[in-house]
This record gives C-alpha cells, structure tokens and sequence, in this order.
C-alpha cells in the first residue's frame, strides 16, 4: 500500500492539495508514519467514521495526539464519549439556542461596523488576524459570556495559546497556563452559581441549566466554555482570514462576490469553509476493534480525519480544488468542517453570524480591499489548524464612500 504524503509536522505546504488528492486517490485509508496514526482522506471514509461514534474516542484529545486520557473534567463535546457527551450538548443547547445567536445580529453589525471604523480611522492598511478576525470572535464569546470590558482582551491572548497547543503536544509551561485558566474560569462559574440565575449571560445558564434534575458541574461548566472560546475565537476566526486569502488569490471570483455581496455572501462563507476551512483534521482512538471501507481498524489504533481532503474530494464535488464562490449548497452534500454525527459542531450557527457580517461588511465598506504587496502569509504550524498568519490588507482611502461609518 502506497504511504501518505502529507507531512504536517516536517513539510507543512501552503497548498496541500495536490498532495491530499494523491493520499485521498491512492491510500484513502492507511497507517501514515508521519502521523504515526491511521489517515482517513475520502470524504465517504472520513463521515463513515464520524459516524461510528461508538467504535471511537475522543477522550485522548481531538487536538493534540496525547497517550493518556484527558482528566475526566476535561472531557467535553468532540472530547466527550457516550453518555456524557449527550448530557452536556442537550444542556447546552437549551443554553445556547439558534434564536437566541439570531437575536444577535444587531450586536455582531455593530461590532463589526465599530471594527471597520477603528481600521479606517488607523489608516489604509491593518492586519487581517489581531486587527479584525481576532476582534470579531472574541466579541462575539464575550458579549455571550457577559465578561466586562476591561478583561476581553484576555481572549486574544487565550487564542493564541490555543493556536500553539495545537502545533503539537504542548510544552509544560502552555499546559500549567491552561491549567490555571481552567480554574479560574472554575471560580467565576462558581460566582455566578452563588449569585443565583438573576442573568442572562451563557455561563449562568450553562450553570443552571437542568435535564430530569441533572445539572452540570463547576468544572463541566468551565471546560464546556474553555472550549467554547477555543472554538468560537481561532477556528472563526481562521475561517473568516482563509476565506479572505481565497477570495483575494482568485480575482475573477472576488468580482463575482463583490458584484453580489448581498446575494453571495451565505455560499461564500460555505465555500471559505469547504475549500479552506479553519481544520486541516483531528485526532481520535478506536476504542473497539472496527473498520473503514473495508480497512481494518484495532482497538487502540489512533485515527487522524483529514477533512480537508474530504472536502476536497472530487467525488462529491465538481471542480474540487477550484474556489468557487456560487455554488448552490442547497443541492449539494455538506462539507465536514463542522464535524459529524453525534459531534457535529453545537456552535456553527453562531460561526455563520460571524463570518457573514464580518465578510460582507469588510467587503462593502473599504473599496480596493486587497492584500498589502508586503506582506507574506504562512500557514500555521501543526496538523490540525489550517489558518494564515501575517495577512495584512490594503484599502482605497482617498476613496471612501460617504455615510460607510457605522451607526
């Protein structure tokens, strides 16, 4: 059997396309020695597996290729196995609604339409990432959580030791700064526990909400939003630069969206997140001996899901490797970027608010946005974040449009 070629600890490629189209053709499933781990790269094998909750674990961490288990309080959504994991996503989702994130667009237009004001007030250039993305998730968790002001920028910083843990395993000191955030994010649950369900915010929700006299505890409430500003602040935020990088490295296709903003802008974030989504693949352990598409898996086999091969897969989508920013996702199967099965990503309704807004405004209100000829974007380092860093944009100044500055 032919071995993989991708490489993401030692020659992690900007465009790994071509390189996944060879793994997904040629060894769909099979043991990769650079991932020491099972691959998974045909869209049908990697939601075959998905599927399969009951064959694997999450408990060793999606994220990173640990070989203990996770502490049992850190086990939560795609880290969570039967039947904790029901327990904590039906409590919540009755937390975190799709009404609730829909009352929420009034706020996301103003924060975005703010950020574009302080971008346009700084001058004609801005970094994509800490400038906006950054800014756009982390006001979002925050407005949710109901943290004050003067402590959000705590956020960014706990992104990017996010970003870092998953380059790899994670050295002492970024898992004792992580430790000791988890515990005092413990003692603000526990505040907002002792003052009663006076407030609206998610973390006293999430603290008093109940299913058949259940609730979670303290700990479960913490990591349950630790993951959450995970989730909500890098992989969003990554969506929203990738998406960016695409649509500037396809000119014909950026006049295509802009000549269409209001019409295009749902598919465009649908093909940001298929053709460069924020997860290049996670990590998971057979827990019984199982199988995909006819490839024996043992128990104890680490699995690495490469989703974005099976995004890519030709398979499923016409002109996989193009960018293509009207397709019609109403008659077409849905991309993995937000998982599957029993793990599909709670927080994808709030993600698309996100990324909406803060793409079609970005888009309307700085004529001639474009990548700054200076700067240089890398990709993250590691085998699960698919994102750039160093995007510096450019706009037209001298010819802004009257009556852009946000309300």
């Amino acid at each position: 059997m032919t071995t993989p070629l991708f490489d993401p600890y030692n020659a992690k490629l900007d465009e790994p396309w071509e390189q996944l189209a060879a793994d997904r053709q040629g060894c769909p499933v099979a043991y990769s020695p650079h991932l020491d781990a099972v691959q998974i790269s045909s869209y049908q094998g990697v939601k075959e597996f998905l599927a399969q909750h009951q064959d694997y674990t999450g408990t060793y961490s999606t994220l990173w290729p640990r070989t203990e288990p996770l502490p049992v309080d850190e086990q939560v959504f795609s880290s969570a196995d039967q039947p904790r994991h029901t327990r904590q996503r039906k409590l919540f989702v009755r937390a975190l609604s799709a009404s609730r994130i829909a009352t929420m667009r009034p706020f996301s237009e103003k924060l975005v339409n703010q950020l574009v004001d302080d971008i346009i007030e700084a001058g004609d250039t801005f970094a994509l990432g800490p400038d906006f993305a950054m800014k756009v998730t982390a006001g979002h968790v925050a407005e949710l959580l109901d943290i004050p002001e003067a402590d959000r920028e705590r956020f960014a910083y706990l992104s990017g030791l996010f970003e870092r843990s998953t380059a790899g395993t994670g050295d002492d000191e970024l898992i004792a700064q992580m430790d000791e955030w988890h515990r005092q994010l413990a003692d603000v649950v526990a505040e907002r526990r002792a003052a009663g369900e006076v407030d609206d915010d998610l973390i006293t929700k999430l603290c008093f909400a109940e299913e058949d006299g259940d609730r979670l505890t303290e700990l479960e409430v913490a990591a349950l939003i630790r993951a959450m500003i995970r989730a909500g602040n890098t992989t969003t935020a990554a969506t929203i630069i990738n998406t960016v990088h695409a649509l500037e490295s396809h000119p014909e296709q950026k006049a295509r969206y802009i000549g269409d903003i209001d019409g295009l802008t749902t598919s465009l974030v649908q093909e940001g997140l298929r053709y460069d989504g924020p997860v290049l693949g996670l990590w998971r352990r057979c827990s019984r001996d199982t199988s995909v598409a006819g490839h024996p898996l043992p128990a104890g086999q680490r699995v690495f899901t490469v989703t974005a091969a099976a995004n890519h897969d030709p398979a499923v989508y016409d002109r996989a490797d193009e960018f293509v920013v009207d397709r019609d996702w109403r008659n077409l199967p849905g991309h993995l970027s937000f998982g599957h099965g029993i793990h599909h990503c709670i927080g994808m309704n709030l993600a698309f608010l996100e990324c909406e807004v803060a793409l079609s405004t970005l888009y309307r209100r700085l004529p001639g946005l474009r990548l700054d000829e200076e700067s240089t974007p890398v990709q993250a380092p590691g085998p699960v974040v698919r994102g750039w860093i160093g995007v510096r944009m450019r706009y037209d100044r001298d010819v802004l449009a009257t009556g852009t500055k946000g309300d």
